[in-house]
């Protein structure tokens, strides 16, 4: 008799599935040979993985921001700095400025990838001799005595370019900037490989363009500086050292730390859990092989196709491994329960493969399509995640249909022997759960909606965020340099603003120079609630300085002539000089220029927050001028606009692409409609604590909702599939679900044990985002089995009402 609501499943899925199976439990030894071949392929490839953290590969390459950051680069040279702030007990003392001249000399010798250094020991010094003009370095003469540092320390004060970037306002701490090389030669663009997982590009049609420098070699120069200044003598001296370079290879080294430590204790918890359940060498080496396969195929095929590792890609190994066991245990708990009850070896595995199979395919299938709705995503480091962790998952769960069964035919299995009415404390348990729901389906259904409805309102409070610094520790020595650097120094990050004044030499006109005064005075005199603009810098700085060095050095000079000739003039006298600091601001034809304005690092939110509260004032003083924003500080914030962007629509994806595979494979709409329910309820409620515990959503908890989905599902998946059988069989709806609860149910508890663990782990990470993102999942995935366990039970009590055979 058919039944209305859950409908038997084709015959011809289980028999595929099955008969895939029991080819190769027929064929175990070519079935292990094909599966090491194609692993032992992707495995060679894993010696390429490359890390990266720099927050431009964050963005697509044809993404209009990432576009304007990288024509910044390439016209004046790279944003990002490393700042070595020293603090000796007095910066004008002769021996430290000895110190001083020593580190700076290593530096310059010894960084690999460098394009220059700057401190006191170089700082540009402007002079007019007569009429002359004269750009040498302020240490071009070393001081012979105490008197000489006097006069160096008040030149070195009374010049604004030195504050606030190679002297602190009170003198005490001293800057010393790092800039890396912009381009490499002869390396291709990294970036370009992603094309294959989106539209064709252009760009490798073209003659390959120089390449940025890699985080890789990034991180080479942040190595070489803290060595050398561990390595030179400064007594007495507290240093600092911070960029966005320095927190990021901060975070890489942390994260490929955690990815290994995590990775390993995973394996470890999630072995002898599978050995305590089943008390099997092969119920341990099974699952392990399968998951260990898939993860190695999942990084190589990254590898492979040139996708480095990002802060995210820790999650891939533990996800895996997660989801890979879950499919393998419920496939072996069947095995292992028609085994021991007397059926012949292979008689359970097809029984299992019939069973256990078509859920498994339709979990793969399902958990990917979760973890493919972050593919649109304009956020790299995402769409990776939605590109490869589905990839791993349907790679788990075909090798769960295939290689468990040729290896359980190649390793020695033992049945032990129990009576037919062996019922666990476990099972006992859940059958009760199972026996409650049905009888109080009503009042299950009502208290799980009101649970939702609670925990749900907290979901508006959510705020969005970026800030890399904070995902390290608060005692993190890279954490405590920035803010001492940030305190002392006016900070190491800047908003780039990049004016076209629309004609060639448009920058010599006084009215142009004093409108890009103007927006330096108006940023300096406008800080946020959360950051400060200390230090501007713009071609107009120099203009006032060779205007007042040609006016012999006098305060009332340091400003713009109003005479435009002459600004040309003092512009050639200064090119003529030798000097080549103009190539940072201006482009050859003085048409485009460029005005940095340094400030304090903060969440990236912020900088969008501050770029729109003042985007109509800095768009009057700019006038007729166009002015485009760019720099780290506008790369920040358009990264924490798309991560709100980024949630809605993938998590709205999810949902649109997981409900018709529910339908079809329950091959009923209401049943399938309703059995997202149990599926959505522990999302929204987990949501819903990250905002009444103000845990924010960034790049790496915007992924709980989406892994969530696409984990609950397959529980859900494998309590209809069980049902839907039992159901078949019995005609009464309490006794199936008794029955489902006994075998799925069990093998439900285990996996949820599993998933918990594997993601529970992460909440002994050192980044705050990673335990955050590791405890919600873990809550997620135990409220999954709960909501599964009462309230699926629930709801097929009222959508097939009293029923019961005969």
């Amino acid at each position: 008799m058919t039944t209305e609501g859950v409908k038997e499943s084709p015959r011809g899925l289980d028999s595929f599935i099955a008969s895939l199976g029991m080819t190769a439990y027929r064929h175990p030894w070519m079935t292990v040979l094909v599966v090491l071949a194609g692993v032992g392929l992707l495995a060679s490839q894993l010696p390429k993985i490359e890390f990266v953290m720099d927050v431009d590969r964050y963005l697509r390459t044809d993404d209009p921001v990432r576009m304007d950051y990288d024509a910044l680069r390439d016209q004046f040279g790279r944003d990002e700095i490393i700042l070595i702030a020293l603090e000796p007990p007095r910066v004008f003392d002769l021996d430290f400025l000895t110190k001083l001249h020593t580190l700076h000399q290593r530096l310059e010798d010894e960084l690999p990838w460098l394009g220059e250094v700057q401190s006191l020991i170089n700082a540009r010094q402007t002079r007019g001799v007569g009429d002359s003009l004269l750009v040498d370095e302020l240490l071009e003469e070393w001081p012979a005595n105490a008197e000489d540092v006097e006069v160096l320390r008040r030149t070195a004060i009374a010049n604004p370019f030195y504050r606030n970037l190679y002297l602190s306002e009170d003198g005490s701490t001293t800057g010393i900037v790092v800039r890396p090389l912009t381009h490499q030669s002869g390396v291709e663009d990294p970036d370009d490989v992603l094309s294959g997982f989106s539209e064709a590009s252009d760009e490798l049609s073209e003659a390959p363009a120089p390449s940025y420098l890699t985080g890789a070699q990034l991180s080479e120069v942040v190595a070489g500086g803290r060595r050398i200044v561990s390595e030179t003598d400064l007594p007495e001296t507290r240093t600092a050292i911070a960029g966005v370079a320095v927190m990021n290879e901060e975070i890489q080294r942390q994260t490929l730390d955690d990815m290994v430590l995590f990775s390993s204790c995973a394996f470890g918890i999630v072995a002898f859990l599978l050995s305590a359940v089943f008390r099997r060498v092969s119920a341990v080496l099974l699952p392990m092989g399968v998951v260990f396969a898939s993860v190695v195929v999942t990084l190589g095929a990254m590898a492979a196709l040139g996708r480095p590792v990002t802060f995210l890609s820790q999650v891939v190994p533990s996800f895996i491994l997660a989801v890979g066991v879950g499919f393998v245990v419920h496939l072996l708990a069947i095995f292992f329960q028609r085994f021991d009850r007397g059926d012949t070896e292979v008689a359970a595995v097809e029984h299992a493969l019939h069973h256990a199979g078509p859920a498994i395919a339709m979990s793969g299938l399902t958990t990917a399509s979760g973890m493919m709705s972050f593919l649109p995503s304009e956020l790299v480091p995402i769409r990776d995640v939605g590109a490869f962790v589905p990839f791993g998952v349907l790679v788990s769960a075909s090798l769960s249909l295939v290689l468990v069964p040729a290896l359980i035919a190649l390793l020695p299995m033992r049945a032990r022997a129990i009576g037919p009415d062996h019922e666990l404390a476990t099972e006992r348990i859940l059958i009760a759960c199972g026996r409650f729901a049905v009888r109080h389906a009503r009042a299950v259904a009502g208290l799980s909606l009101l649970v939702v409805l609670i925990a749900a309102a907290g979901i508006p409070r959510i705020v969005r965020e970026y800030n890399p610094l904070e995902w390290l520790p608060e005692d993190n020595t890279v954490r405590l340099d920035q803010s001492m650097i940030d305190s002392a120094l006016g900070g190491s990050t800047s908003l780039e603003l990049v004016i076209d004044t629309g004609r060639e030499n448009g920058l010599y006109e006084p009215e142009v120079l004093r409108r890009f005064e103007a927006i330096q005075a108006y940023a300096e005199e406008h800080p946020s609630d959360h950051f400060a603009f200390r230090k501007t810098l713009s071609v107009a700085d120099i203009v006032k300085e060779i205007h007042q060095a040609l006016h012999e050095g006098r305060p009332e000079a340091y400003a713009i002539s109003d005479d435009g000739r002459l600004v040309a003039q003092e512009l050639l006298l200064f090119e003529n000089s030798g000097n080549d600091d103009l190539e940072d601001v201006v482009d050859s034809g003085f048409r485009l220029a460029r005005v940095t304005l340094k400030g304090e690092h903060a969440d990236g939110k912020h900088y969008a927050e501050y770029v729109e509260e003042h985007r109509d004032a800095f768009g009057e003083l700019m006038g007729e001028l166009d002015l485009s924003y760019t720099g780290f500080f506008t790369m920040a914030s358009h990264v924490a606009m798309l991560i709100v962007e980024t949630a809605i629509y993938s998590y709205a994806l999810a949902f649109a692409l997981i409900t018709p595979l529910m339908i079809l494979f329950m091959r009923s709409v209401r049943t399938g409609i309703l059995s997202m329910a149990p599926n959505l309820s522990p999302i929204l409620i987990t949501l819903g604590v990250m905002g009444w515990a103000g845990i924010a959503m960034d790049v790496f908890t915007i992924l709980i909702a989406g892994i969530a989905l696409g984990l609950v599902v397959d529980d859900t998946l494998h309590i209809l599939n069980g049902f839907r059988r039992e159901f078949a069989r019995s005609q009464d709806v309490e006794r199936a679900v008794a029955e489902t609860m006994r075998t799925t149910g069990r093998a439900l508890l285990f996996t949820t044990l599993v998933l918990t663990s594997a993601f529970g782990i992460y909440g002994l990470a050192s980044a705050a985002t990673v335990v955050h993102f590791g405890l919600l999942t873990a809550l997620a995935v135990a409220l999954a089995f709960v909501f599964d366990v009462l309230l699926s039970p629930a709801l097929i009590a009222l959508v097939y009402g009293d029923r019961r055979a005969g």
